[in-house]
């Protein structure tokens, strides 16, 4: 059963400027260190970023309300190997999603050289 969709569009020159702009400071506060890490190792780098943010935003929709922006880094988008992303979620964001009885998350990530999207579709 499909519990919440959630989708989100980025414009990556955006996410450039804010990686500029605020530096370490803000991928701090958004990412993981392994996300982090896998962006940076990308040619390039803010197109990744804004992937990612992007996959946070849209699970932020499907859980409707039932969990905080303030919880970025409790959301992480993680890879191994060529296997497809996935959304691996901690602490309160953690606890939102089992509250709703999510059993398990789909997403999706997809950008071209000037944007960045994402879909969520949690189901229970």
């Amino acid at each position: 059963m499909i519990l919440g969709i959630g989708t989100d569009l980025l414009d990556v020159a955006r996410m450039a400027k804010e990686l500029e702009k605020e530096g370490a400071g803000f991928r701090n506060a958004v990412f993981t260190p392994s996300e982090i890490a896998y962006c940076e190792a990308k040619r390039y780098p803010a197109r990744h970023f804004a992937a990612r943010f992007a996959a946070k935003e849209a699970l932020f929709k499907a859980l409707a309300g039932t969990a905080s922006h303030d919880f970025f880094h409790e959301v992480e988008i993680a890879r191994t190997g060529d296997a497809p992303p996935r959304l691996v979620l901690h602490g309160g964001m953690k606890e939102a999603a089992d509250r709703l009885g999510v059993k398990d998350i789909l997403v999706s990530l997809s950008h071209t050289d000037s944007l960045a999207s994402a879909s969520v579709v949690l189901q229970g």
